[in-house]
């Protein structure tokens, strides 16, 4: 019962997390939507994948992993984030400050990147219940929901442009650009899977 009732109230906390993140955009034209936004779907995504899959993500690890992982995905999206901006492909209007830059690598970076990855994994498993084969429902998911996740999340940042994709093709930017964010954590996740 214990068990139950913590499982629900974690879906709830996601929930409104992400409710919050969709009103702040939609209503409050807030630039920084995007860290509730990202929070509350990273915990409904993480907690949908534990449900499905075999082996819970994260599963056994100890704090030097969490701290490898955690480092090494920063590193990824601060790299990702500055060769973006300097070749003109996407801007933030409304980042000013330092505090900005922080809130920006590690809750609306770091995170969206996780839960790209977990949706990417859990496509994966429920296309492979339809009785794809492993590999095809992993590039499925990755050829289909990856993208109608990012064109979701455009979508709600289009009401307080947060961020501003201004140099690169939609075609580009909804094909590989969506890919990056859900394989470079699945990346780094690997790795620090194997120094266990």
């Amino acid at each position: 019962m214990k068990k139950t009732n913590t499982k629900l109230i974690t879906y709830l906390s996601g929930i409104i997390l992400l409710l919050i993140g969709i009103y702040m955009s939609i209503f409050l034209h807030n630039p920084h939507f995007y860290t509730p936004f990202s929070v509350g779907l990273f915990i409904l995504t993480l907690n949908i994948y534990n449900s499905l899959a075999k082996k819970t993500l994260f599963n056994k690890w100890k704090s030097k992993q969490y701290a490898l992982f955690s480092i090494m995905l920063i590193i990824a999206c601060i790299i990702v984030d500055q060769i973006g901006m300097y070749l003109n492909f996407w801007n933030y209007p409304s980042y000013t400050s330092w505090i900005d830059e922080i809130i920006k690598i590690i809750f609306e970076y770091s995170v969206p990147f996780m839960y790209f990855m977990l949706i990417l994994l859990i496509g994966a498993i429920l296309i492979r219940k339809l009785g794809v084969e492993k590999h095809l429902s992993f590039v499925l998911s990755l050829l289909i929901l990856i993208p109608l996740t990012l064109f979701a999340t455009e979508y709600v940042n289009n009401f307080s442009n947060s961020w501003q994709v201004t140099g690169i093709s939609n075609l580009i930017w909804f094909s590989i650009g969506s890919w990056l964010m859900a394989i470079i954590p699945l990346i780094i996740y690997k790795i620090t899977e194997k120094t266990k």
